[in-house]
């Protein structure tokens, strides 16, 4: 297990939220917490969950994380999201490729991680992207983060 956000952020970071992130009991896959973040969204808009820093991932095939919208805010033709690492001394990324989740919708992401250095994980996270026509606030949520095969 990577991450249950049972304990706090666990040292995770964002870029592009306006507020958070924190550990919150609004929603969890699993425990009684999970990380929420507060996004504004708009065609385009990005924005990430992440953690950094150098991580091994030795052993592992899978990465896997659920995420889910609130059930506010205009999410139009939907939230993009993708479950991603960067690697390597370069920081290659790797995704999950997309999903689109709409107002409180969830969705459970796996990324295969062949081809990735898995001794050199710089950063894995989640990326929320605004589809056409969304706008307004909203909070997402990530919980159960865990590496398998």
């Amino acid at each position: 297990m990577l991450a249950t956000f049972e304990t706090g952020t666990e040292g995770w970071s964002s870029t592009s939220l306006v507020g958070g992130p924190w550990s919150t009991t609004a929603w969890s896959s699993q425990g009684s917490r999970s990380l929420q973040g507060d996004i504004t969204m708009s065609a385009g808009s990005t924005h990430y969950l992440f953690k950094s820093g150098n991580t091994n991932f030795t052993g592992n095939t899978k990465l896997r994380a659920t995420v889910k919208g609130a059930s506010w805010g205009n999410y139009g033709s939907g939230l993009g999201v993708k479950l991603y690492v960067k690697h390597g001394s370069s920081y290659t990324w790797k995704d999950s490729g997309s999903a689109t989740i709409t107002a409180g919708g969830l969705v459970n992401l796996t990324l295969d991680l062949s081809g990735v250095n898995l001794a050199d994980i710089r950063e894995y996270g989640i990326q929320f992207y605004g589809g056409s026509n969304a706008s307004g606030t909203t909070a997402v949520y990530v919980d159960n983060v865990v590496l398998g095969n």
